[in-house]
This record gives C-alpha cells, sequence and structure tokens, in this order.
C-alpha cells in the first residue's frame, strides 16, 4: 500500500488533548457513560509518563485518529484476564514501566468522519514500529466484540470469534485488528462495559519478527 502524503503519524503533544478528547468521546458515544474514554487529565498523564507511545494521525495537518500505550511492568503477566480499568490504573497508566517486554495497546480511535480512509492501518504500523524502536517483544490488547450484541443470544463469546476468524460474521474492530496482525490468545470477561460487546473482548497479541529468524 502507496504512503498516504497527507496523512502522517506523530507524537502527541498537550496542544492535541482538547481535540483527542472530543474525537475519543464521538468514536466511542457507547463507552462515555461507563466513563472508559479518556477526559484531558487522563491524556495529559499519558503524556507525561510515556510521550514516545501517545501517537496522532493527521490528515493534512488535522488529527483525525489516535493511539494510547504504555509499557506493561515486568511484575505483570497481560496474557492473563484482567479489566481495562485494572491495567491502565483507571485510566492513567501510573504502572508504565520501561523495563517490561510488553507494549499495551490501551486505545485506538478515529473520527468517525474518517473512517474508510485507512487511518486505523495507518495507526496499526506506527504501533508495530514503536513496538521494534523501543525494542519491545510484542503488542498486548482487548479488543472491543463490536459486533457481539447482535448474536450474545445465541452463541458465547468464544464462539462468536471463532465465527468471524472463519469468515462467517464481519466484525468491524476484530477484522481491522487481524488486518493489522494480531492474533487472538483468549477471551477477557468484564473487560469493560460495554452494551455492544456485553462486556467481554478478545485477547490479543502481535509479537515481534525476529530477524534472526527471518521474520
Amino acid at each position: 500500500m502507496a504512503a498516504d502524503p497527507h496523512l502522517l503519524v506523530r507524537r502527541a503533544t498537550a496542544a492535541d488533548v482538547p481535540r483527542l478528547v472530543v474525537m475519543n468521546h464521538a468514536a466511542y458515544p457507547e463507552l462515555v457513560e461507563a466513563n472508559v474514554v479518556w477526559n484531558a487529565a487522563q491524556l495529559h498523564e499519558h503524556l507525561h509518563r510515556f510521550p514516545m507511545g501517545q501517537l496522532v494521525a493527521a490528515v493534512d495537518g488535522v488529527a483525525t485518529g489516535a493511539i494510547s500505550t504504555f509499557v506493561v511492568p515486568p511484575s505483570r503477566d497481560p496474557m492473563a484476564q484482567h479489566t481495562w480499568l485494572d491495567i491502565t490504573d483507571d485510566g492513567t497508566f501510573a504502572s508504565h514501566d520501561r523495563r517490561g517486554d510488553t507494549l499495551y495497546l490501551a486505545d485506538v480511535y478515529v473520527d468517525p468522519a474518517a473512517w474508510g480512509q485507512r487511518v486505523s492501518e495507518t495507526l496499526y504500523a506506527a504501533l508495530r514500529d514503536t513496538c521494534g524502536t523501543l525494542g519491545l517483544r510484542r503488542v498486548v490488547a482487548g479488543g472491543r466484540l463490536w459486533g457481539y450484541h447482535e448474536y450474545a443470544n445465541t452463541m458465547t463469546p468464544g464462539e462468536y470469534v471463532d465465527e468471524v476468524l472463519q469468515g462467517r460474521i464481519r466484525d468491524r474492530v476484530l477484522g481491522s485488528q487481524l488486518k493489522a496482525g494480531f492474533a487472538v490468545r483468549g477471551i477477557l470477561a468484564g473487560y469493560l462495559r460495554d452494551p455492544r460487546s456485553c462486556d467481554y473482548a478478545t485477547l490479543l497479541e502481535w509479537v515481534r519478527p525476529d530477524p534472526a529468524l527471518g521474520g
């Protein structure tokens, strides 16, 4: 895919915060009531703790998407069951620790007006690049089961994910994450209060290829 000269990724700055708050709330209207969208104080905390991990995608200079990440402390297993509020320290990234080997993707969001313009693809590519630049082993995330509410009465979350993996059901969020190279490693129960996913999420992992192995 050829690079779009109008779409660039850069580090977020304090000046971006008001725009990021508006964009995050617009991208996730169902999550505002559950308080799992960013507020200005949290975003400033992220910039203070880990500026390299806060990235913005801008189209012709206007922020249209962003990712929020931190490094999981080595004392914690990110592959174990966890909730979004717990692993992110209530959204503050207070336990960020560069001694860890795992970059945690706490959020990726795109202005709804820019959906379909490859902004998320560009952000995922920047996420992988950041993992490599920092010399980390992998990226872990919890992914919303965006369409699960339509099937919750007829199948379990695991069955729903299997149907998506087999191509029999299309899930907009999981589909983009699979395209970005993530693998599903399990199901997270009670991950966040989300009516679309019935509070479930996929446990996702992307392992950085080892050049020594030809990856």
